[in-house]
C-alpha cells in the first residue's frame, strides 16, 4: 500500500505528528541514492527488536523483487517500525531495510538522522520520546 514520504498517514497510524516513510510501490517512483554506511546497520537493528502496538496478519512481500522459483521464499515482512523523534514520529514497515539495500531506497534525511539518533527500541529512552505524543494504544 502506497502513502507519500513524509505524509501524515499510513497503514498503522496516522496524525499530525506522523510521518511516513518507506511505503512504496511499483505504480509510484522513489528517490534513490546512497545512504550512510552506519545507516543500513542501525535501521537492520531498530527492525529486529521493534516495539509492536500492531500486529499484522499476512505476509507483505516485495512488488519490486522478480517472482521466485518454486521453493525459494519471497522477500517479506509483516512488521513494522515506530522511530520517535523530538517532534514526530516516523513509521514504516520493515522491508524499509530491504528496500534500501536491494532497491537502493533513499529515505528523506530527516529519517535517517532520527534512526541514527532513535534510542533502542523499547528501552525507557524510547519510551520517553514516545510519551509527548498521542498514545492511541493505552486506549
Amino acid at each position: 500500500m502506497f502513502y507519500p514520504d513524509l505524509s501524515t498517514e499510513c497503514q498503522v497510524d496516522r496524525g499530525e505528528h506522523i510521518r511516513a516513510i518507506g511505503w512504496l510501490s511499483m505504480d509510484q517512483p522513489f528517490p534513490t541514492g546512497s545512504v550512510p554506511p552506519e545507516f543500513l546497520a542501525v535501521l537492520k537493528s531498530h527492525i529486529e527488536t521493534a516495539w509492536q502496538p500492531v500486529l499484522m496478519m499476512g505476509l507483505h512481500c516485495c512488488e519490486f523483487c522478480p517472482k521466485p522459483k518454486p521453493r525459494e521464499g519471497r522477500i517479506g515482512g509483516s512488521c513494522n517500525l515506530w522511530i520517535p523523534a523530538e517532534s514526530v514520529v516516523y513509521v514504516t514497515p520493515e522491508l524499509v531495510a530491504h528496500y534500501v539495500e536491494v532497491h537502493g531506497y533513499q529515505p528523506p534525511e530527516e529519517f535517517i538522522a532520527a534512526v541514527l539518533a532513535c534510542p533502542e527500541q523499547n528501552s525507557p529512552a524510547f519510551h520517553e520520546l514516545l510519551s509527548r505524543f498521542p498514545q492511541w494504544w493505552k486506549t
